[in-house]
């Protein structure tokens, strides 16, 4: 099984956190986002041989490194998109080496689904979708009476159908897909001049292939400031490892759910909910709660509220909410009848 995960961008809603780091890596919970992205195949190792093929760009090599220390045991073969011209574009970079059965995601999100329904499934594909009460911001399935596929609809106009495409799919043969994009390419079938995958899986459709769909049992987007805070909560209160209890005593107050990484340091603060600290970090007479803090940075007499602290970082002060970038310096100051200002 041959595992396809696009990866290329640099994550324009995310530009603060991903100056140093391709978004694949930002830290959610205890664990990078490809971590969790990876962790949904994981069933999968018990019945095939999987295949990683990575489509990388901005930053890519800190993909290729990251993976080579982490998870030296897995099958990648990476490629390079230079030209970012839509998700079809991506996928099609790799044709020489898309064959047979094929699953497909994008690393901005993180699904929970069974996929133990694989060795049996009979359909020519499977679109794994999430019915929601408004489908409007997002791609969505329209199905027929057999729960086949009749078209793919990219930000419907009506509220008629709700089964929201989540971007997790599975191709019984890999190549019918790179031929259907290559219809795709031939038409210009594009939007902004990027390639979109609805539309090539649309022509599918139009061929015959028997598409259908399957629920998943949750969908968290790690694509913004915003839902990176949220996405982080959720996995700390459903798959984290446990926070470091020896972080409790006397001169801090832990209020889960939290993680704090073993080698960290925490002395005479308030952690918590909602906080993941990272491997190296002294956290000193702060207050945090609803943040994310990266490896080797130091939050020192601050209090920190739905803030995302990038790695290396030092920040000092008062601030309310903070959005830093890896290697920033911060120093907020309250004072009276002035602004605050950061370095």
């Amino acid at each position: 099984m041959k595992i396809i995960i696009p990866m290329a961008g640099r994550g324009s809603r995310l530009v603060q956190l991903t100056q140093h780091k391709p978004k694949a890596l930002v830290r959610l919970a205890d664990k990078r986002l490809l971590d969790h992205v990876l962790g949904t195949f994981q069933v999968l190792e018990k019945t095939y041989t999987l295949e990683y093929i990575f489509i990388i760009g901005y930053l890519g090599e800190q993909i290729r490194e990251y993976m080579q220390e982490t998870h030296p045991d897995k099958n990648v073969t990476y490629y390079v998109q230079e030209q970012l011209l839509g998700q079809s574009h991506a996928v099609y970079l790799a044709k020489e080496a898309i064959s047979g059965p094929i699953l497909l995601t994008y690393c901005d999100t993180i699904i929970e689904t069974d996929l133990s329904y694989l060795p049996l499934e009979t359909m020519d594909g499977v679109a794994s979708v999430l019915d929601v009460d408004d489908p409007r911001s997002h791609g969505v399935a329209v199905v027929g009476s057999d729960n086949l596929i009749t078209k793919l609809i990219e930000k419907p106009q009506t509220m008629e159908h709700k089964s929201v495409l989540t971007g997790l799919y599975y191709f019984a043969d890999g190549q019918e897909l790179i031929k259907a994009i290559e219809t795709q390419i031939q038409r210009d079938a594009s939007l902004n001049n990027e390639y979109y995958l609805a539309d090539a899986i649309n022509i599918l459709v139009e061929n015959g292939m028997r598409i259908r769909t399957e629920g998943v049992s949750q969908w968290l987007d790690a694509g913004t400031p915003e839902t990176i805070i949220e996405t982080n909560a959720y996995l700390l209160q459903h798959r984290s490892e446990s926070d470091n209890e020896s972080m409790a005593g006397s001169s801090n107050i832990l209020i889960h759910p939290v993680h704090v990484h073993e080698s960290s340091r925490v002395e005479n603060s308030i952690i918590g909910p909602n906080v993941s600290i990272g491997k190296n970090c002294s956290i000193s007479g702060s207050i945090l709660k609803n943040t994310i803090v990266d490896d080797d940075s130091s939050i020192t007499e601050a209090t920190l509220v739905d803030s995302l602290i990038g790695k290396g970082c030092s920040v000092s002060g008062n601030p309310t909410q903070a959005l830093a970038a890896d290697h920033d310096d911060v120093r907020i100051y309250s004072v009276a009848g002035e602004k605050n200002e950061a370095e």
